[in-house]
């Protein structure tokens, strides 16, 4: 069965080492067993952040 993640970045700054999630992104939480739950996740965690996020397939490997 297939499992998600979700990926949070701060487009504002992207690329700065100093900012948040060091410039990059992160993954939150543990891998989810729906994609309607990691979206949930990805949701909640940005709702009142000036944060973006994208569900993912986790890797399985």
């Amino acid at each position: 069965m297939d499992k998600y993640r979700v990926v949070v970045w701060c487009e504002s700054c992207r690329g700065d080492d100093e900012g948040c999630f060091g410039g990059s992104s992160e993954i939150i939480g543990a891998q989810f067993e729906t994609w309607e739950e990691a979206e949930k996740a990805g949701a909640h965690y940005c709702f009142d952040l000036p944060y973006r996020y994208r569900v993912e397939q986790a890797d399985m490997h």
